[in-house]
């Protein structure tokens, strides 16, 4: 479960970060992967949530109305993530 989970995680923050930068090789630069890796990590959350999340025109990308929406939750679960860590280092205190 957990590793099935950072994977999940990999897959999202892949998915902000071409949201933001609108190119796979400035994506795979940034997150410190190649370009393939990321291509297939958005095809994968594509078929996962049956629906095209990037228009893609030649070289241009652009999101879609689906990748929209899936945008407004990745930026909330990735805030959530880091509100659960600091939590966790200072639950003992």
């Amino acid at each position: 479960m957990g590793v099935i989970c950072l994977k999940w995680l990999d897959k999202i923050e892949a998915f902000i970060t071409l949201a933001e930068c609108l190119s796979f090789t400035e994506t795979a630069k940034r997150l410190y992967c190649s370009q393939p890796t990321i291509t297939t990590q958005i095809q994968q959350l594509e078929e996962q949530f049956q629906a095209t999340l990037f228009l893609r025109l030649g070289k241009k990308i652009e999101l879609t109305k689906q990748g929209e929406v899936l945008l407004e939750y990745a930026k909330k679960m990735t805030c959530l993530v880091e509100e659960a860590t600091v939590k966790i280092k200072t639950a003992d205190q």
